[in-house]
């Protein structure tokens, strides 16, 4: 991993949007399942904070991989492992977003019609287990805090994050996520706690 490490932390964005070099990226999918082995916190926080490329320019049909992959971080011991999942997950939110709600955008028009929706409802799926998680991780003294930004450090916050911070951060996200949810009946209360400044 490491000479494909380097080689990509180095590059740029519009390296990224290079199509040619996609495959390159596929590795990180691989590297990701041996995450937890990496034995010290700095390489495996340069290892995440990495992902914001991969996310780019992996396949649509590894996004559940990534999903499962960031849920799992999200709910680290560590809050710095917790913080870096919240800020891949903003890139893999607009990687996704970008391949389904955003015509023109990175692989919108290369992908079928139900491809988009295969990934809509990923995305969507994505904010309903981050939104299962903050219910979850919830106690009832973190009900008094209004904002994300006032909460203490800790799983539940992160959660809070990556639902209101990395996923669904718009109104029209929320109400395209209440339409999801409304279209496959599926019982859901959302978290009240509003984003606040991270």
């Amino acid at each position: 991993m490491g000479v494909i490490f380097l080689s990509v932390d180095k590059g740029t964005s519009n390296e990224c949007r290079e199509t040619e070099l996609w495959p390159a990226f596929a590795v990180f999918a691989e590297e990701a399942r041996g995450c937890d082995q990496i034995p010290d916190l700095a390489h495996k926080l340069a290892f995440l904070n990495t992902l914001k490329w991969p996310f780019w320019a992996d396949e649509t049909d590894r996004y559940d991989f990534w999903i499962d992959f960031l849920i799992a971080r999200v709910q680290d011991p560590e809050g710095k492992v917790r913080r870096a999942a919240v800020l891949a997950a903003e890139y893999l939110g607009v990687a996704m977003l970008s391949s389904f709600d955003t015509p023109g955008g990175l692989r919108f028009n290369e992908l079928s019609a139900e491809a988009r929706a295969r990934v809509r409802t990923q995305f969507f799926t994505f904010a309903l287990k981050a939104d299962e998680l903050v219910r979850k991780h919830r106690t009832p003294e973190l009900r008094k805090y209004k904002y994300i930004s006032s909460m203490p450090p800790g799983i539940f916050k992160s959660c809070s994050q990556l639902l209101n911070q990395s996923l669904l951060t718009t109104p029209e996200l929320k109400e395209q996520l209440l339409a999801f949810i409304r279209s496959r009946q599926v019982p859901l209360q959302l978290s009240p706690h509003r984003s606040g400044r991270a």
